[in-house]
């Protein structure tokens, strides 16, 4: 009740506030979109391998009217995508079924993001003040973007300033449970100079429950001497237990422009965070002998910080160049608790890493009909680990590189292709563990062999074409493939250093179409086969991972948009995906983290005189399998978490032409619900805030 009133508090001072002198005003954004984050140069059309991809693009508008206060919250809206949440609090962003972040290339500004050890990095470090559009290639995705884009690629694009006056903004927010955000950003183009600066704290004590949660025991394994089984209430529902951060980040971009085809920019980045961890209420793992381990645990520490040199050069009229340097730390430090009361600390594990590389891209356009991509990537991945602060660090290095070719053809206006290929490689250099005794004691640190370099050949081809009446069909066919993590390669528990890559085969048919001016609408095919996927054959974590899976997942996506007045917009998405395992000894043909229907819909409605923005947004998800049978458990307990759909809504009302209100609710009906098993998903949370641009 008491939530519902302060809603409607909310709700009543903005239209009190509101002034219909306003609501005519077009607003300006006052950013463009960095140019340098993305792969290709910019043309008077898109590139052919993007319009032959299943591609979405995510604009700061819709990311605004979905309330999505981070990356991976964004990305949960799209078609053909899925983002859970569960051990670590971290999202799982996984597309047509490719579960795993590590499956997926991730990029910012066109730079390689991860933590070297997983192959994955929290989305939800990242927020979105700073974001101009997220790019996601399904499929066959360009070779230029380099390896392990299996999946597909993200490519986070930010903003840099526009021409006209500075740029100012500030942005207040605050909601339940002590959360505000404080964002101030500048940005001014004046001459050849640019230059974007941002800074931003968040902090919350945690978030919220539903309502309808019902606690209920979980069973607590704790190893020490012997093993004994234990159970407990770990979540008690209101506000979620260790769900509270406190981060601060800095986004800084300063560059020249001194001619059309002709820019140089360095970017910097830093995100300081400190936040809990909620555990499972279903099992949590308690290893009390040294070094210790425990799912009762907390980051004291999660840092990220990067540096980037990223240039374009038109050379003469058929041939530009563009290229980057980069380096990206991560630091990390996780402490373990002896129990849920986490008032006694029995372990504290750090990891250091960083990436350095680099990427080099050549455009060459012969004839206008005719242009021949090159690209070489390079980069080198270091990852320092130690259990506990008693023991030294473990070191890894690896390298991975792509060299790539694409060549796009307009056979006639209407009829295009392209057709590429990309030869990739990954070698690991250094690699070393502790040894310890019963007592957990160090008695050396071994260096341990190194597997061959691994390579892959990847060919893809794809073609459009363009009818008279704005239809448009386009097909696509693309080898990709995933080299394993450093973790799967070297885990003490599961390491095997014997594994392949990962191979996907990816095809795409589709078809889309503006109907009438009021409407447009795209359906699209896909079917991927995978091959040699990296799993572990038993839920035991100490169980190897091996090259023991063949999946098949096909399907269809569909993406439509309704315009049915000027003030009016209707987006629907729907995206089915049949997953099967094809593996020989399989005991089941059902496949984990893969849900067979996802469902979006929004609607944008701006109120007629007084200018009230309305966003209102669902999501849909059918039920998945946690877990399944495997060959070495064949009797293991089939799992599944339930679907689920959630609203979220949000009203935005000017004040004066520089001063904007909103109030916003996510999960507007206190849905319960788990996007993974044993990790309830946040209840109705409701915030507002007001931003200021001058």
């Amino acid at each position: 009740m008491r939530n519902k009133g302060l809603l409607l508090l909310l709700i009543s001072s903005i239209f009190l506030l509101s002034s219909p002198v306003w609501a005519a005003d077009k607003e300006k954004q006052g950013f463009e979109t960095f140019s340098l984050g993305e792969i290709f140069l910019k043309g008077e059309k898109p590139p052919v391998v993007q319009e032959t991809a299943i591609t979405t693009v995510i604009s700061a508008e819709e990311i605004k009217a979905t309330n999505s206060k981070t990356v991976a919250e964004a990305l949960s809206f799209a078609p053909g995508m899925h983002v859970s949440t569960g051990t670590k609090n971290e999202p799982n962003v996984s597309i047509h079924g490719f579960f795993d972040q590590s499956r997926i290339l991730v990029l910012i500004d066109g730079v390689p993001y991860y933590e070297t050890k997983y192959g994955k990095l929290d989305l939800n470090q990242f927020t979105t003040d700073n974001v101009a559009k997220i790019e996601v290639a399904k499929g066959a995705a360009s070779v230029l973007y380099g390896a392990n884009a299996m999946g597909g690629v993200i490519n986070i694009v930010t903003k840099k300033a526009a021409e006209g006056k500075p740029f100012f903004e500030v942005n207040l927010e605050g909601g339940q449970v002590d959360y505000h955000k404080e964002s101030v950003t500048h940005g001014m183009k004046t001459g050849i100079f640019n230059y974007w600066l941002n800074y931003e704290h968040r902090q919350q004590h945690g978030w919220r429950m539903s309502d309808d949660y019902e606690p209920k025991p979980a069973t607590i394994t704790t190893k020490a001497k012997k093993t004994t089984t234990s159970s407990a209430v770990t979540e008690d529902g209101g506000t979620r237990e260790q769900s509270d951060y406190s981060s601060d980040s800095i986004w800084a971009k300063f560059g020249v422009e001194p001619s059309e085809g002709s820019e140089y920019f360095i970017n910097f980045n830093y995100i300081s965070k400190e936040k809990g961890l909620p555990p499972s209420t279903d099992s949590v793992r308690v290893i009390t002998t040294r070094p210790a381990f425990s799912n009762f645990f907390r980051y004291k520490e999660y840092n990220d910080w990067g540096l980037d040199l990223s240039g374009q050069q038109k050379i003469t009229d058929q041939f530009s160049l563009k290229g980057k340097v980069y380096y990206h730390n991560h630091v990390d430090e996780l402490v373990s608790y002896s129990d849920q009361t986490y008032s006694k600390d029995i372990a504290t594990s750090r990891y250091e890493d960083y990436i350095v590389g680099g990427y080099l891209i050549g455009e060459f356009k012969p004839v206008d009909w005719n242009t021949i991509r090159g690209s070489f990537n390079y980069r080198g991945d270091s990852h320092k680990q130690r259990d506990d602060d008693y023991l030294p660090y473990e070191k890894f290095f690896s390298w991975t590189g792509s060299a790539g070719i694409e060549d796009e053809i307009y056979f006639t206006k209407k009829f295009s292709a392209v057709v590429g290929a990309s030869y990739d490689w990954f070698n690991v250099t250094d690699a070393h563990r502790n040894n310890t005794d019963s007592s957990g004691n160090l008695t050396n640190q071994t260096e341990l062999d190194t597997p061959d370099t691994k390579d892959s050949f990847n060919p893809m081809i794809g073609l459009n074409y363009s009818f008279a009446d704005s239809t448009k069909i386009f097909a696509s066919a693309a080898k990709k493939t995933r080299f394993p993590t450093l973790n799967q390669l070297y885990s003490s528990n599961s390491g095997n250093q014997n594994l392949d890559a990962e191979e996907a085969i990816n095809y795409t048919v589709g078809v889309s179409r503006s109907l009438t001016k009021y409407a447009w609408g795209e359906v699209a095919f896909f079917w991927h086969d995978i091959s040699d996927y990296i799993m572990r054959t038993s839920a035991d974590k100490t169980s190897p991972y091996m090259n023991a899976g063949d999946i098949r997942m096909y399907g269809v996506e569909v993406s439509t948009e309704f315009y049915p007045l000027e003030s009016l917009t209707l987006k629907i998405g729907y995206t089915y995906n049949h997953a099967e395992d094809r593996s020989d000894d399989r005991v089941t043909d059902k496949v984990t983290n893969v849900p067979k229907h996802t469902f979006s819909a929004g609607v944008q409605y701006t109120v007629p005189y007084i200018g009230t923005r309305v966003d209102v947004n669902g999501l849909a998800t059918s039920m998945v399998y946690s877990q399944l049978p495997t060959p070495s458990s064949p009797t293991q307990e089939e799992i599944r978490t339930s679907g689920y759909f959630v609203l979220n809504a949000r009203l935005t009302q000017k004040i004066t032409k520089n001063i904007e209100a909103y109030v916003a609710a996510n999960n507007l009906f206190d849905t319960n619900y788990e996007s993974e098993s044993g990790y309830p998903a946040l209840g109705r949370n409701l915030y507002a805030g007001l931003t200021f641009k001058f």
